[in-house]
């Protein structure tokens, strides 16, 4: 247990620690708590999110750039009776950008549902706390 008192991580305007009275100790003896060192706090800026935002796309940029060279060679590709040739790279990027299409629409779907359901819930809380509110008078 901890012989100072509630206030006594408090600090006042001068920063230093306040003593309760209960922090005399057996022998008479004021103890005073140790000063806490503290570390400034680190705040997270939109302009700090912004570079770590260019950061990711200069590297996934970079490493595109370096699977379109790497993949020139000319496939065939059939798709719904249309046939052509078109890169490799080409391909296989059309294919990853429709799978991305599908699955932002089925998040966009879910997330409007779960809207939905919440702005549903809350109109009805509302009726019956007005209901409730209303049988009280």
């Amino acid at each position: 247990m901890s012989e100072f008192g509630a206030g006594s991580n408090e600090t006042s305007g001068d920063d230093r620690p306040t003593i309760s009275p209960a922090a005399h100790d057996s022998g008479g003896e004021i103890r005073t708590p140790a000063p806490v060192d503290r570390e400034p706090e680190v705040r997270h800026t939109r302009t700090s999110a912004a570079w770590v935002a260019v950061t990711i796309v200069v590297v996934f940029g970079v490493a595109l750039i370096d699977f379109i060279a790497q993949n020139t060679r000319d496939v065939r590709i059939e798709f719904f009776g249309a046939s052509g040739r078109i890169p490799i790279a080409v391909a296989l990027l059309a294919a990853a950008a429709a799978g991305a299409i599908v699955v932002l629409a089925i998040g966009v779907g879910r997330v409007t549902q779960l809207r939905l359901t919440v702005r549903r819930e809350r109109k009805r809380r509302r009726a019956q706390a007005g209901s409730e509110n209303s049988s009280r008078d």
